[in-house]
């Protein structure tokens, strides 16, 4: 096969699983965003955003699932409109400070600054901020294994306001087991499919030993490798238990792949929300186990799943605006503005 017909093969896979992701969250959805929104608006776009997740990602690989996340804790609170990337302002109650995002939990927001700025000297007052988490966290994850390189929706606008109290009440918990995980994604449009395959995400990225610890006790997971948790996390030290962090996928944890499922057939889930996906009985363990065995179904499933969580209750038209800075809305002033660390 030359280089035309892989080119062709390729971009006939592109085609279908963005057909699939459409089918899915419904024509009228669909509509609302499309992949060639700025290829004439500013087709320096995909140039950029990758070169910046390319050398962020070289800097520190934990960068990619923070970039994945974003996107994540973006679209599950008032829909995918970049409301989570708002510094504290007059009106504005940061979401980085809910339950999920503080003390550094929620992170990358200098790469997307980054990547604004780039943008903004290319083609100004263009690309929205949420349209720069969705093409950012595709791009994050390809770069550290993702083989399907889906088609990225845009169109979307970014939002006047943001709203801690939806972020403490939409995004999910470590915390949470099947039924709550279920629910959750369901208010979002979202069925089990797609919570099994968004999980996948955490085949990259750490967590606090201070949520570790929470779940030692948990009877559904692997008592040796519970065993080996509790000594390599502090005990009883505050302080040391933030400090110190764990790979949520324990044997491949910088790969984009689908070790995370594998880990969870063995009880080695890290955190009570994962193991849940395989020790609840049900339907669900089926495709558990099918991604465990098929890492490009899973591939393909997380792909889909991508791109339909891209389409929860967009801001497209004249709403919201195009921020020039992602982190204030045009209209504040510097004097209005409370830093975030």
């Amino acid at each position: 096969m030359g280089p035309n017909s892989r080119v062709a093969v390729a971009m006939v896979g592109l085609c279908v699983v963005a057909l699939v992701a459409v089918s899915s969250i419904g024509a009228a959805e669909a509509t609302k965003l499309t992949p060639f929104f700025y290829d004439k608006s500013c087709p320096q776009l995909f140039s950029i955003v990758k070169a910046e997740v390319q050398k962020a990602v070289a800097k520190e690989k934990r960068m990619a699932a923070s970039l994945v996340r974003l996107h994540f804790h973006d679209c599950f609170v008032q829909g995918c409109d970049g409301s989570n990337l708002l510094d504290n302002a007059t009106g504005i109650e940061t979401e980085k400070d809910a339950l999920a995002n503080n003390r550094h939990s929620e992170r990358g927001f200098e790469v997307i600054d980054a990547i604004k700025a780039a943008l903004e000297k290319a083609c100004p007052n263009t690309v929205s901020c949420a349209d720069i988490l969705a093409i950012t966290s595709r791009d994050s994850a390809v770069e550290v294994g993702l083989s399907k390189h889906y088609p990225v929706f845009f169109g979307r606008r970014d939002s006047l306001n943001a709203s801690v109290a939806e972020a403490n009440k939409n995004l999910p918990s470590p915390f949470s087991v099947y039924a709550e995980l279920k629910q959750n994604f369901s208010f979002q449009g979202l069925d089990e499919k797609d919570l099994i395959a968004l999980s996948g995400a955490h085949t990259i990225g750490r967590v606090r030993c201070q949520i570790v610890n929470a779940f030692l006790n948990d009877t559904d997971s692997n008592a040796a490798f519970k065993d080996g948790l509790r000594k390599s996390c502090p005990q009883n030290n505050a302080d040391e238990e933030l400090k110190v962090l764990k790979d949520l996928d324990v044997t491949t944890p910088d790969k984009f792949d689908n070790g995370y499922y594998k880990n969870l057939l063995k009880g080695e889930g890290i955190i009570r929300s994962d193991q849940t996906l395989w020790s609840t009985p049900g339907p669900h363990k089926k495709l558990v186990e099918a991604f465990s065995k098929d890492q490009e179904l899973f591939f393909r499933h997380f792909a889909i799943s991508t791109i339909k969580m891209g389409n929860i209750r967009p801001l497209i038209g004249k709403e919201g605006e195009i921020r020039k800075n992602c982190r204030k809305r045009n209209s504040d002033h510097e004097e209005s503005l409370v830093a975030v660390e």
